[in-house]
């Protein structure tokens, strides 16, 4: 999958919805395990509509935030062992993430996604990438580090486009 199709796709998921949520999952004292906190806390977005939080490796405790925020969509950015090439980006619904090992956290993300639509009332996805190294270190890899300043460029344009 191509970044446009993913930019596409993501325009898609969040195209006339007024509140969104990025969730940024992962520790970021597992070297690329850190990828999603990295994006968020480098994720700056001025508007009162969309909600950048970094959840750590327990998001399932940050469900009634999520809620009383009222999101309609929850983007969940996470280092996802996909069995693919380092850097892989993949957008997954709840439907598709069976397959997907995810051993640092403690809530399967499959659970962890119907847990939030449950509690939200919203839908949910995950915008996964592969890993290089999830060790004990801190900093990303170089090839993750360029995915994730790509990243924070696409969700940037995908949330921008979302107010138009």
């Amino acid at each position: 999958m191509t970044e446009s199709d993913i930019e596409s796709q993501l325009n898609q998921f969040v195209q006339g919805t007024k509140k969104v949520a990025i969730l940024g999952i992962g520790n970021d004292l597992r070297t690329d395990d850190g990828l999603g906190p990295y994006i968020v806390e480098n994720l700056s977005i001025d508007d009162p509509n969309v909600l950048i939080e970094n959840v750590g490796s327990v998001p399932e405790a940050f469900a009634r935030p999520l809620a009383e925020f009222g999101a309609e969509r929850i983007i969940m950015v996470d280092a996802a062992d996909m069995r693919k090439p380092v850097g892989h980006i993949e957008l997954v619904t709840k439907d598709r993430i069976g397959g997907i090992a995810i051993s640092t956290h403690s809530m399967p993300l499959s659970l962890l996604m119907m847990y939030l639509e449950q509690e939200t009332g919203g839908q949910a996805i995950l915008l996964g990438i592969q890993p290089q190294n999830i060790q004990f270190g801190e900093g990303l890899t170089p090839k993750i580090y360029e995915v994730a300043e790509e990243t924070l460029k696409l969700l940037i344009r995908v949330l921008e486009n979302r107010m138009r």
